[in-house]
């Protein structure tokens, strides 16, 4: 038996008009793309953010810290994360749970205004940076004519409405800015920024383990690094418009920041989320540290093997979790001790051991990269033996003692 069947006839015109209708979110771009390459380009597809903690869940020297100019840009918590300071007021800064609702943060910076600062001078400023390593920008090709764009996008809240300072610039030289303004609308409220950046062309871009791009968001800034000239490449020392906000003119005022990503291409896409242990590891390459923080019952910690090669003096072994970034500097942070050797003791056959002398110095000369030994010197102990170097930890809840090894750009 045969059957026939009808298809209804329809307008060749209109099935060809809806080719060039949009079809969900960058659905007429894939469709376009002429190249696997293209369609990547496209969505900002596989591994993607040049910041690393930029969620800012490791904090591995301190939840807190007080900026000011005695300490100026040298004020770490959050790895990776550093300022710039120098005004006449005081800046508190620490790990806050405050974050965007349904971001999948955890953790945010806060910088909150502890003396206010009323009259910020022409050379004045406080502000974030973070810089990226050459090696995880060298493939951008920025100071030549294959120079590629970037977008920069992150969350961040303020109680002080206004314009703020948005940059990018090489972070080992200053012959190239691009500036931009961050508006705060509306205060306290957490609202995401993205700035899209056209590669830079010219300037000298840094492509080996030395800072390579810098991105820099301003909350004061006095006017001798202020620029009209927004949106563009200039080699002018500037890094903020002139509108920018004196956020720092009330005690109290504070700013929130979090999910800062970098990423190649045109488009602002979702947070990468990478591991916990991996992210850490990430950080290590620039600072790790070994050590304890004692509880109420006191006690001490194995730091490393170590030996006397002469009467004055203790080499302990140092292996690193990672290959870092240079041959790391290293330096002791106890509470109980003024941060010196006498946090320290060696011990060695029988259960024998004794403090390290205060005066006693740290010595990195026989460090690598991927580990070596720490000396520690200028000590009289008159033993020749191996044994361990432990902390001298023996009373007093909270007490810690560690040893920082620090690679940072």
């Amino acid at each position: 038996m045969a059957v026939r069947a009808n298809k209804p006839a329809f307008n060749i015109r209109e099935k060809l008009k809806e080719l060039t209708s949009k079809f969900g979110l960058k659905g007429t771009e894939l469709a376009r793309a002429e190249t696997v390459q293209d369609a990547r380009n496209a969505i900002s597809a596989g591994r993607k953010n040049k910041i690393i903690n930029g969620d800012l869940r490791i904090w591995q020297r301190s939840t807190s810290a007080t900026i000011n100019n005695a300490v100026s840009q040298s004020v770490l918590t959050a790895d990776r994360w550093n300022n710039y300071h120098n005004t006449d007021g005081v800046v508190t800064e620490s790990r806050s749970t405050d974050v965007p609702t349904g971001s999948g943060f955890y953790y945010s910076l806060k910088h909150e205004v502890a003396t206010a600062d009323t009259s910020i001078g022409t050379a004045q400023y406080h502000s974030h940076k973070y810089d990226i390593e050459g090696y995880d920008v060298a493939h951008l090709m920025w100071g030549t004519s294959l120079a590629k764009p970037i977008t920069v996008s992150f969350w961040a809240k303020s109680s002080v409405t206004g314009d703020y300072g948005f940059s990018i610039r090489p972070g080992a030289n200053n012959n190239r800015f691009y500036v931009d303004t961050i508006t705060i609308s509306q205060s306290n409220t957490w609202k995401k920024y993205s700035f899209t950046v056209p590669g830079c062309p010219d300037g000298t871009w840094e492509k080996a383990n030395s800072a390579g791009l810098q991105v820099q968001i301003s909350h004061v800034m006095g006017t001798t690094y202020q620029t009209s000239s927004l949106r563009q490449w200039i080699s002018s020392v500037v890094v903020s418009p002139p509108s920018q906000v004196n956020w720092m003119a009330t005690v109290g005022n504070t700013w929130y920041i979090t999910g800062l990503q970098v990423e190649v291409g045109k488009n602002a896409t979702e947070f990468e989320h990478r591991p916990y242990g991996e992210e850490l590891a990430l950080c290590e390459r620039y600072y790790y540290q070994i050590g304890s923080s004692v509880g109420a019952s006191g006690g001490s910690r194995v730091l490393g093997p170590a030996y006397t090669p002469s009467t004055n003096e203790i080499a302990m072994a140092v292996f690193h979790p990672t290959t870092m970034r240079v041959k790391p500097a290293c330096t002791i942070v106890n509470t109980n001790a003024n941060n010196n050797l006498s946090a320290l003791r060696f011990r060695y056959t029988g259960n024998n051991n004794f403090a390290l002398s205060s005066s006693g110095t740290i010595n990195n000369t026989y460090m690598t990269t991927q580990g070596g030994s720490v000396w520690f010197q200028g000590l009289s102990h008159g033993v020749t033996s191996s044994g361990e170097i432990r902390t001298n930890e023996s009373n007093g809840a909270g007490e810690f003692t560690f040893l920082r090894f620090n690679a940072e750009l």
